[in-house]
């Protein structure tokens, strides 16, 4: 009789156990979080399906403003993904490509090299840190990060383990995330995401100060990295080179060049130097002449990004040349696949119309991201087009 009752404690027990797992996990995944656009971008990675992605694009801001993965889709044929999130810190990058060869195993890997040309301590940044680490599902690769990581070990390492610790009073911020939530249920429940995590800000640079573009692609001008991020950047170079990860391409997005980032840029030159060093490709858009010529005014949204026109272009002269330099070969899509890459392009034409109408009334929004209410609106604005 006593071993019948203990064991029917256990179960009881054990079903309360895995109840209360199971709805702190909901919670802490879903509602106790914080959203924007990096989580609902990364989420979208996680939720594409293995072996569709033919390109990863590994980064900061400038890969998910950038890129336009429904353009290089409809364009030039093949599936592209930013793994990206704001203000990307050094000391993820070796987590990032773990984790991509972990889902995808792309044809290629283009890291735009942001992280290792700071000037300031982005490492330390807790928003940096968790713009990405927050938003990756919990895994060897995010346990070994939380536990090597010296800012997530000085922060806490079981705030980054359990989010729901650090986020737990975010009860008091509803309704204002319900939009974002709704916006997750519904890519989650569609299975993939509409802008394939693109993000644009609706608005036009206005140049206040002199700009160095257009000597840059001539200025050979080289400034060492800070010592910390030339030692990260050699320990992510030989951890690519130790695990046989040949697929890589390093660029340097465009941006508009200032006095304040003139030394950026000069780093930006002697990154060269370094990844040459391990036989890797690096490509300086901000030395390229067609790159650098254009209007700052027209196709940029502030010093460091591109706007959706600027986009456009970005997008169409690194596809070109992966297709030709790098004889990048589509995956051949199932049907399914396919039919939700299509989607993604028709929901483009319309977001690019809807963002084109929206600048030319002279309306700026730093926050055209897919979200359920701009999703309505996109689709209301192309009916009324049509009609």
């Amino acid at each position: 009789m006593k071993a019948k009752l203990y064991i029917t404690r256990t179960i009881k027990i054990a079903a309360f156990a895995l109840l209360s797992a199971l709805v702190i996990g909901f919670l802490q995944e879903y509602v106790l979080c914080h959203y924007d656009a990096n989580r609902l971008r990364m989420d979208g990675y996680y939720i594409e399906d293995s072996e569709t992605i033919d390109v990863a694009l590994i980064g900061s801001s400038e890969m998910y403003s950038g890129i336009i993965p429904a353009r290089t889709y409809e364009k030039y044929g093949f599936t592209c993904y930013p793994y990206a999130t704001a203000s990307s810190t050094a000391g993820a990058m070796i987590t990032q490509i773990e984790e991509i060869e972990r889902t995808q195993h792309p044809e290629l890997i283009v890291i735009e090299i942001n992280a290792f040309l700071y000037a300031t301590d982005n490492e330390e940044k807790e928003s940096s840190i968790r713009n990405y680490i927050d938003n990756v599902p919990l895994n060897w690769n995010k346990w070994q990060y939380i536990q090597n990581t010296p800012a997530v070990r000085k922060l806490g390492r079981r705030e980054f383990l359990f989010p729901i610790f650090k986020y737990h009073s975010v009860w008091n911020d509803y309704p204002e995330p319900w939009e974002m939530l709704k916006t997750r249920f519904s890519q989650d429940a569609r299975g993939y995401t509409l802008l394939k995590g693109f993000k644009t800000t609706a608005a036009h640079l206005k140049v206040k100060e002199k700009i160095f573009n257009s000597t840059a692609p001539t200025d050979d001008t080289k400034n060492n990295l800070e010592p910390r991020y030339e030692e990260a950047l050699r320990t992510f170079l030989q951890h690519c080179k130790d695990n046989n990860i040949s697929n890589l391409l390093f660029i340097r997005a465009p941006h508009v060049i200032k006095q304040e980032t003139y030394k950026r840029f000069t780093r930006g030159n002697k990154v060269k130097d370094i990844i040459d060093e391990y036989g890797y490709t690096y490509i300086n858009y901000e030395r390229d002449f067609n790159m650098m010529a254009l209007d700052p005014e027209q196709y940029y949204y502030n010093y460091d990004h591109f706007n959706i026109y600027g986009a456009e272009k970005f997008t169409d002269y690194v596809s070109e040349m992966l297709t030709e330099r790098f004889d990048i070969k589509p995956t051949e899509l199932d049907e399914k696949h396919k039919a939700q890459w299509d989607e993604a392009v028709e929901f483009y034409h319309k977001y690019y119309d809807y963002v084109d109408n929206y600048m030319k009334q002279g309306k700026k929004s730093k926050e055209m991201i897919e979200t359920n209410d701009l999703i309505k609106k996109v689709n209301e604005f192309a009916l009324k087009k049509t009609s």
